[in-house]
């Protein structure tokens, strides 16, 4: 398993564009992916086709090392295609005549975080692989999730540039236009770099056809400094539905073709609004505060609404109306989509549940859901041992109502008490998520405890004067 162009090309083409734009090598590089060698001259074909190898927009899997010099720091992403089990277009084999760390279909394992709807059972050997500094949940959107597997030993892995290197290019923008899908981008050869080349566009499974990147793109060869025409606009038709439109740069000279980009987008109806729910927290002043985001892809550029809603109750609407460059900069949109709002609530344990608003009256989607303690003391147990006749109980508890305080913490034995404590250990990490100041750990022994299996109860007391205690765990332990 190869790539077509290796880390030291990119970071040659990273310095060039940073000398000409004054743009960051390490932003740069975020954006760039390196692109699985055994890409051919049918580029999707090869990525997802042969006798049902990869459907549509199927990745398997990918992982990550951490703190790797290729990504200015970051980290550096890999993620693996795969065959279907059992399939003979895939044997293992040598790479263009060669074995020297360039063996395809050799390898079978999945880690599983793309494509979650083909099993384990029905997955083959790997037959290509993308390195990128782009997280994948990024670059394959409802294709792969953000669970991370991490294998650090892989940060400073490279090879030798294959004879000939990929093309480059950028899927800029992928929008519904009509009854169709347009896309529009820049690619070129570092082989010829004057030279036009072609890109292929597919839709879910399906080829479109090879266009030619005949339009003028000055930006593009102020910042690689090229001649030539590299840009590309190009309108497919297609039904009506959701759809994966995929773009390829076509090599001209050595080396494999490149997937410049993919997206997800709905062509026709309506599509439902999107966004997540970031954080939910409980203030010391009887408040909830949410933040996150949310859009509607028929009106990308517009502020929309979302609704809040607490124990099943409505709230209010409330507007995205806060930036977030982030969300625009993934989805390539424009217009404000963030929101934060804070409002208030009885003391408690609550849910509350956000919704998008769809902008043109069509379905309203539930996109965040989450549990939040307004007014009364939290904390956890977290572990709970015996040893010798003494028992020893380790945790956190705090009040939102003096997050700067300690609290008591009350332990009961079966149903008798065994007192009060403070606590009084130091818990930078719960100091850190929640925002706190003080000392909110405890760290208790009860020697001397009878025989037996007994059930210890755990409470964390209330600070303020309107709420009643919580109990935060119990546990059976024999002694």
């Amino acid at each position: 398993m190869t790539v077509a162009l290796t880390e030291r090309l990119v970071t040659s083409i990273g310095a060039r564009f940073a000398e000409r734009r004054g743009t960051s090598r390490r932003g740069f590089l975020g954006g760039a992916a390196l692109v699985g060698a055994a890409l051919t001259v049918d580029p999707f074909g090869f990525l997802t086709q042969p006798a049902s190898a990869v459907a549509a927009d199927r990745v398997g899997g990918w992982w990550k090392a951490d703190n790797s010099s290729f990504c200015g720091g970051a980290a550096r992403y890999y993620i693996d295609c795969n065959a279907y089990k059992g399939d003979p277009t895939f044997t293992c084999h040598c790479a263009s005549g060669s074995c020297d760390q360039r063996r395809v279909a050799c390898n079978q394992f999945r880690y599983g975080q793309c494509s979650l709807d083909v099993s384990a059972a029905q997955t083959g050997p790997v037959v290509c692989r993308m390195i990128s500094c782009t997280p994948p949940w990024q670059q394959f959107a409802g294709v792969c999730v953000n669970t991370s597997a991490t294998d650090n030993a892989t940060a400073s892995h490279t090879a030798p540039c294959l004879a000939g290197t990929g093309p480059v290019g950028s899927l800029d923008g992928a929008v519904a236009a009509g009854s169709g899908i347009r896309v529009t981008g820049w690619a070129f050869d570092p082989d010829e770099p004057g030279t036009q080349i072609q890109v292929a566009v597919y839709v879910d499974s399906k080829g479109f056809g090879w266009f030619p990147t005949g339009r003028a793109r000055s930006d593009v060869n102020s910042a690689y400094g090229i001649t030539g025409n590299h840009g590309y606009d190009v309108t497919v038709p297609v039904g009506p539905g959701r759809h994966t439109v995929y773009v390829f740069g076509i090599n001209v000279a050595g080396g494999g073709n490149t997937l410049l980009g993919s997206r997800v987008l709905q062509v026709g109806g309506t599509a439902l609004p999107v966004g997540a729910l970031d954080s939910i927290a409980a203030a010391p002043d009887s408040t909830i505060r949410i933040r996150g985001w949310a859009y509607d892809a028929d009106d990308p550029a517009m502020a929309i609404s979302v609704a809040v809603y607490l124990d099943g109750r409505g709230v209010s609407w409330f507007p995205t109306g806060r930036p977030r460059a982030d969300v625009n900069s993934v989805f390539r949109i424009t217009g404000n989509h963030g929101f934060d709002i804070t409002f208030t609530s009885p003391p408690g344990d609550h849910l509350v549940e956000v919704w998008a608003i769809d902008s043109r009256g069509g379905t309203n989607r539930l996109f965040g859901r989450g549990r939040t303690t307004v007014g009364l003391p939290t904390g956890v147990l977290d572990s709970a041992g015996t040893a010798g006749g003494t028992v020893r109980l380790r945790g956190w508890g705090y009040d939102p109502d003096q997050p700067g305080s300690p609290i008591n913490i009350a332990v009961y034995r079966d149903s008798g008490g065994l007192g009060w404590h403070q606590t009084t250990v130091n818990r930078p990490d719960v100091n850190a998520v929640y925002g706190l100041t003080g000392t909110h750990g405890f760290d208790l022994a009860f020697p001397g405890q009878p025989a037996g299996r007994h059930a210890y109860h755990v409470f964390a007391i209330n600070a303020g004067p309107s709420a009643p205690n919580r109990l935060i765990a119990s546990t059976t332990l024999e002694v």
